[in-house]
């Protein structure tokens, strides 16, 4: 091994998503959950007409698409404030289910039900 690759420590395989136990989620985690559940779904909306809107041909010059996406900006913004987050609490939370299994069984459970 070349002296400027240092060792790496040994790596665990992910456990199978089958196999996660999941922690019987408190009150407060499931309305945690749900509500930047919602919050998800709502900037998924959004980027999906964001992008069918990109997509049109009458929309194909910088500027237009400029346009768009600033509009888009403000209303995912607009969102955030709706929902009451800001950036810095949308990232936190996404790497808390991101990192969590059990929160994040419990968040892809949320946004199943509320896809319904």
């Amino acid at each position: 091994m070349p002296a400027y690759l240092p060792a790496l420590p040994a790596v665990q395989p992910p456990a199978k998503a089958a196999s996660v136990a999941v922690a019987p989620a408190t009150d407060s985690t499931a309305a945690a959950i749900e509500a930047f559940a919602k919050l998800q779904r709502a900037i998924n909306q959004l980027r999906d007409k964001e992008q069918a809107e990109l997509a049109e041909p009458r929309n194909k010059k910088v500027e237009e698409q400029a346009t768009i996406r600033e509009k888009y900006r403000k209303l995912r913004a607009d969102s955030l404030k709706t929902h009451g987050y800001t950036a810095a609490q949308v990232n936190a939370m996404t790497l808390r289910i991101s990192s969590d299994d059990a929160l994040r069984v419990l968040f892809e459970a949320t946004m199943e039900r509320l896809s319904k």
